[in-house]
């Protein structure tokens, strides 16, 4: 029998350009999944928000660019796994 998907986070999130973030776990997307993590060379570390979030056909919160400040270079990563830092 195949599990019905619930995903957990549909659309682009509104994160603006120049926001401080952190990689974190993001939420299952169906019940039974554990959190997904965003590898462990990103995992609690920050970035620069560089771009407004673009569609991803994974319906993972958009695509953003981001200046990853642990590893000094620009990255594309899915809007579910930031965290906002205030």
């Amino acid at each position: 029998m195949k599990e019905e998907y619930t995903w957990s986070h549909d659309e682009i999130r509104d994160i603006p350009v120049g926001t401080l973030v952190r990689f974190v776990d993001a939420p299952p997307r169906f019940k039974g999944e554990a959190p997904r993590g965003p590898g462990s060379n990103l995992l609690n570390t920050v970035g620069i928000i560089l771009s407004d979030g673009a569609p991803d056909a994974h319906g993972w919160g958009g695509v953003f660019s981001i200046h990853s400040n642990e590893h000094g270079e620009r990255i594309q990563f899915y809007g579910d796994f930031l965290e906002v830092i205030e």
